[in-house]
C-alpha cells in the first residue's frame, strides 16, 4: 500500500510537471505546423495561390523573399493561455488576404534611355552588342493611385489536422506518465 501512494505521488508530480510545460510544449507545435505550411506552401495541404511570376522570382519559394516572416513566429504563455505572435507587419494581410489601397507618392527622378548597338568586328563568327546610353528625362514627382489585391496565403489558423497534433503531444505525454 506505502508503494501505491508513493507511485500515486510521483505521477501527480510528474503529472503537475507536465501541465505546467504544456503550453510552451503546444505552442511549440503551433510552431511547428506553421513551419510546415511555409515549407509545403500549402495551409494543411491546401496549397496556396501561386505566385505572379516577375523577373527574377521565378522558381522561388511563395512568401519568402527574405525569409523574416517565415523567421518571426514566437511563443507567449501566461497560465494555461498559449499566444502565438509575430511582429511582422506585412503578416496579417498574405495570412487572410485583402486589398491595399492607398496613395503612393513618387519623387522626381531622371530616366536613363539606351540603345543596343552592334560593336562586333565585320566577319565576326558571333555578334557583340553593347549597351549604350542615348540620352535622359526628368520624371517629375507625383502621386500613384495604389490597389493591390493580395490572395489568401493562410500559413496559421485553427484547423482540425491542427487540434490533433496537439492532441496528440497530450496522450503522448499522459501516457508517458501513466505508463511508466
Amino acid at each position: 500500500m506505502a508503494d501505491l501512494i508513493k507511485d500515486m505521488r510521483i505521477m501527480a508530480g510528474q503529472l503537475n510537471d507536465f501541465m505546467k510545460e504544456l503550453p510552451q510544449l503546444a505552442g511549440a507545435e503551433v510552431v511547428d505546423s506553421i513551419q510546415d505550411n511555409f515549407r509545403t506552401e500549402s495551409f494543411f495541404g491546401t496549397p496556396w495561390a501561386p505566385r505572379v511570376v516577375q523577373k527574377g522570382n521565378d522558381g522561388k519559394a511563395i512568401l519568402v523573399q527574405s525569409g523574416r516572416l517565415r523567421r518571426s513566429f514566437q511563443v507567449k504563455t501566461l497560465g494555461l493561455v498559449i499566444t502565438i505572435f509575430t511582429d511582422v507587419p506585412y503578416a496579417q494581410i498574405h495570412n487572410e488576404g485583402g486589398t491595399i489601397q492607398g496613395t503612393a507618392e513618387v519623387e522626381a527622378y531622371t530616366r536613363h534611355q539606351y540603345e543596343m548597338n552592334e560593336v562586333s568586328t565585320p566577319g565576326a563568327k558571333k555578334e557583340k552588342w553593347k549597351k549604350e546610353k542615348v540620352g535622359t528625362s526628368q520624371v517629375r514627382a507625383h502621386t500613384r493611385q495604389i490597389n493591390l489585391e493580395i490572395p489568401q496565403r493562410q500559413f496559421m489558423g485553427e484547423h482540425p489536422k491542427l487540434d490533433l497534433r496537439i492532441k496528440a503531444l497530450i496522450e503522448a505525454g499522459l501516457d508517458n506518465i501513466f505508463d511508466s
